[in-house]
């Protein structure tokens, strides 16, 4: 089984080569933007049948991107696991 873990998504100071490449320059960055983001990886885990997701708190946004990608998509709460 595999997991998809959130730190890069809610705190891409985690991605430390090629960091503007794949998350933009630091101009770029905002929460909303970092949200969208969040969300296409989620939508493809989901897709791709991923059912774990890792989110903690040291995470950045990861638990609020979490959470909203939950609500927006209707998925309960229960259908996931988070470590």
């Amino acid at each position: 089984r595999l997991g998809l873990g959130l730190a890069a998504l809610g705190r891409p100071g985690y991605i430390n080569l090629q960091r503007d490449a794949e998350v933009g320059n630091k101009d770029s960055r905002t929460v909303e933007a970092m949200r969208e983001q969040s969300y296409k990886v989620m939508d493809a885990a989901w897709e791709s049948g991923v059912r774990y997701f890792d989110a903690a708190r040291s995470y950045g946004k990861s638990e609020l991107f979490l959470q909203g990608w939950l609500e927006s998509r209707k998925i309960a709460p229960d259908s996931v696991a988070v470590g």
